[in-house]
C-alpha cells in the first residue's frame, strides 16, 4: 500500500502549494510585514519561505512558519515594511553603469548640479582638479540637456576649449544619443570641420560656416560612442554598476544596445562570476553579424552565469527632447540646426533596418525597436509586417516597442493585434514633458507613454528609466506613471495616469513577460526564483505624491541579500 501513501503525500503537498522537492526546511522565512505578491490569484501574503534560492511557500504567517521552519531556518522580521518581487528593468543601458564612476555628472537638478553651460564647465573643472587630470587625458561628462539652458545659451566647443585647451573633453547628451565635444575630442575621434553629416545624423555648425559647433547626435555620434574605452578593471566596474541597480531594487537589468566588443566584455565578466544580478543583452543591429560569429542564434535566450543574450536592437529614430525622434508632422520649433518643416528622420537606413529585422525574425531572435515618434512606430509596424511576410503576424515573438512615447491609438491597436509589447517611459512626464509641450504642442505631449490607454486595450505595457538618461529609481518611475507631474508642476495627460498597482505590474510581472521569464520571475509565487525587494512603505498605501520618497531597504537575488541600505 506504499504507493497509495506516496500518492496521498504528493496530493497533500500540492494542496499546500509546495512541491515535493521543496519539502525540506526553508533556508529563510520573511514575515511580519506587508507582502505584495503581484500574483492576481493571491495578491497579498503574510510570509514567504525560501529554499535554495527558490520560493517554496507563500501565505499566512502561522501556516508558513509551521510548515517550513526548521532548526537552521533564518527568520527575517520585516517589522511592518513592504516586500515585493525584485524589480525588473524593461530597458536601460547596463554597459554604461560600468563607466559611470569615471564620468562627471553635469545633469540639471534634481539629478545633478548644473543649471547652465557655465555651471557644467565649473563642475568639470572641479572634477579635473580632484582627479589631478593630466595633459591629454580625456574627461567625460554626462547629462547635458540644451533645453534646460537659460536664454538658449548651449554648451559649445569654444567654451570647452577655453576651459580645457590641453585635454579632450566631451559631455554626453541627456538622451545618450549624442555629445558636445571640444577640439581635442574632435581630433581624438576623427571629426573634421567641413565633414559631411552622415545619413540619420546631426552635426551642429557655427552659423554661416562648416565649422563644428560642438554637438553631434545619432549616427554622427557613433564614431565617438564606438571608440569609448572599456574599463580596465572589468570586475570592479561591473560590481559598482550592478550596485546602482541593486540599490534601486532591480534584480534583472537590460543592456539595451550592445556592440560586439561589449558583448565580449559582458561574457568575460560573467565567466569570472562577476554578475550577481541578471543582465539581458541585445546586440546592436549594425554589429549583429559580428556578434553572431561567436554567438550563434541557438545560444541566445538562455542565461549563462547571469548573462543572457536576448536578441537584437534597432534604432528607427532618436530622442524627442533632442529633436531627432521621427514624426509624421513637423516640430513646432524647427530642427536641431534650425531646419524648417523638420519632422526628424530615420535613425538608420531603412533598407538596412528592414533587412536586419528579417534576419532577426528568421533566426527567432527577439527584436527591440527604439521608436519614439509616430513615424518611427509606423516603420516598426511596417518592418514587422514585411519580416513576417505570409506568416502569422500575431505569433508570439515578444517584439518590443522601446519608449513608444508618441504612439497613436491606431498604432496601439496594431501593437495589440501583432503581440508587440509597448515598453513605455513615463519618467519623460517629469524630466522632459515641458520640452515636449514646446516642441510638439500640449495635445500631443499630454499623451506620451499612454499607459492607461494601452492597458485598457488589453496590452501589457512595461515602464523603464532608459538609464542613464535618467537615474535608476524604480519608485520615481512608479511615481511618474501614477502622477504624471512635470518639472513645472503641470499635470501632463491626467487621463493617462494609472493606479500604483498597474505601475508596479510594469516593472514586475509584465516586465518578466517581456523577457519570456514570467514563469520564473515577476511575482512571489511557489517555484519562482527568490528575487525580492523590501521597501520602507507600500506604494499601494501611501499618498500618490509620496511614492517617490519610498526607499529601497534591501534587495534579495535568488534568496541572497545583494544590497542593504545604510542604517
Amino acid at each position: 500500500m506504499r504507493w497509495i501513501e506516496a500518492i496521498f503525500s504528493a496530493l497533500l503537498l500540492v494542496s499546500l502549494n509546495v512541491s515535493p522537492a521543496m519539502a525540506a526546511d526553508a533556508d529563510t522565512i520573511w514575515h511580519g510585514g506587508s507582502i505584495v505578491t503581484m500574483n492576481d490569484g493571491a495578491p497579498f501574503a503574510e510570509a514567504v519561505a525560501v529554499k535554495d534560492g527558490r520560493i517554496v511557500r507563500v501565505g499566512k504567517a502561522d501556516a508558513v512558519l509551521r510548515a517550513e521552519r526548521g532548526p537552521a531556518t533564518e527568520l527575517r522580521d520585516l517589522a511592518g515594511r513592504t516586500m515585493l518581487p525584485g524589480f525588473i528593468d524593461p530597458h536601460s543601458h547596463f554597459i554604461d553603469s560600468l563607466s559611470l564612476a569615471d564620468r562627471v555628472n553635469v545633469s540639471a537638478p534634481p539629478v545633478g548640479p548644473a543649471k547652465s553651460a557655465d555651471e557644467i564647465i565649473a563642475t568639470l573643472l572641479k572634477a579635473a582638479k580632484a582627479r589631478s587630470l593630466k595633459t591629454d587625458e580625456m574627461l567625460l561628462g554626462y547629462g547635458y540637456d540644451e533645453n534646460l539652458m537659460p536664454k538658449d545659451r548651449p554648451l559649445t566647443r569654444v567654451a570647452l576649449d577655453q576651459a580645457f585647451p590641453d585635454n579632450p573633453v566631451a559631455v554626453i547628451h541627456v538622451s545618450m544619443h549624442g555629445a558636445v565635444l571640444n577640439s581635442k575630442a574632435f581630433d581624438k575621434f576623427g571629426y573634421k570641420d567641413g565633414m559631411e553629416t552622415p545619413a540619420g545624423g546631426v552635426i551642429l555648425r557655427k552659423p554661416g560656416t562648416q565649422e563644428l559647433q560642438g554637438l553631434v547626435m545619432e549616427t554622427a555620434y557613433l564614431p565617438m560612442f564606438s571608440a569609448l574605452p572599456l574599463p580596465e578593471d572589468e570586475l570592479a566596474a561591473a560590481k559598482a554598476g550592478q550596485m546602482l541597480y541593486a540599490a534601486a531594487g532591480v534584480t534583472t537589468a537590460q543592456e539595451g544596445a550592445t556592440h560586439a566588443n561589449q558583448v565580449e566584455q559582458l561574457k568575460r565578466i560573467a565567466a569570472q562570476g562577476g554578475l550577481f544580478i541578471d543582465v539581458v543583452s541585445y546586440a546592436f543591429i549594425l554589429d549583429l553579424d559580428k556578434v553572431l560569429e561567436s554567438n550563434p542564434p541557438a545560444s541566445f535566450g538562455k542565461y549563462n552565469k547571469g548573462l543572457k543574450l536576448g536578441g537584437c536592437k534597432l534604432t528607427p529614430d532618436g530622442s524627442p527632447q533632442g529633436k531627432t525622434a521621427w514624426f509624421t508632422t513637423p516640430y513646432l520649433t524647427g530642427g536641431p540646426s534650425g531646419e524648417a518643416n523638420w519632422k526628424g528622420e530615420p535613425g538608420l537606413p531603412i533598407d538596412a533596418m528592414l533587412a536586419g529585422t528579417k534576419k532577426c525574425y528568421d533566426n527567432n531572435l527577439q527584436v527591440l525597436f527604439h521608436a519614439n515618434g509616430d513615424a518611427a512606430i509606423d516603420f516598426l509596424i511596417e518592418a514587422h509586417e514585411k519580416a513576417v511576410g505570409n506568416g502569422d503576424l500575431a505569433a508570439d515573438r515578444r517584439t518590443v516597442c522601446i519608449h513608444c512615447q508618441f504612439v497613436r491609438r491606431d498604432q496601439l491597436a496594431k501593437l495589440k493585434a501583432y503581440g508587440i509589447v509597448p515598453a513605455l517611459f513615463t519618467d519623460h512626464t517629469f524630466f522632459f514633458a515641458d520640452t515636449h509641450v514646446k516642441n510638439r504642442g500640449l495635445k500631443q505631449a499630454s499623451v506620451i507613454s499612454p499607459m492607461k490607454s494601452a492597458a485598457a486595450m488589453g496590452l501589457r505595457p512595461t515602464n523603464h528609466t532608459d538609464a542613464f538618461v535618467v537615474p535608476i529609481d524604480q519608485m520615481m518611475t512608479v511615481w511618474t506613471a501614477v502622477n504624471r507631474v512635470a518639472r513645472s508642476g503641470r499635470i501632463v495627460g491626467p487621463e493617462e495616469r494609472v493606479t500604483p498597482l498597474q505601475a508596479l505590474r510594469a516593472i514586475t510581472i509584465d516586465a518578466a513577460r517581456q523577457y519570456r521569464e514570467e514563469d520564473s520571475k515577476g511575482s512571489i509565487e511557489v517555484g519562482k526564483r527568490a528575487d525580492l525587494v523590501v521597501l520602507s512603505a507600500s506604494p499601494l498605501k501611501v499618498k500618490s505624491m509620496a511614492i517617490k520618497d519610498i526607499k529601497v531597504l534591501e534587495t534579495i537575488k535568488d534568496g541572497k541579500t545583494i544590497y542593504r541600505a545604510p542604517e
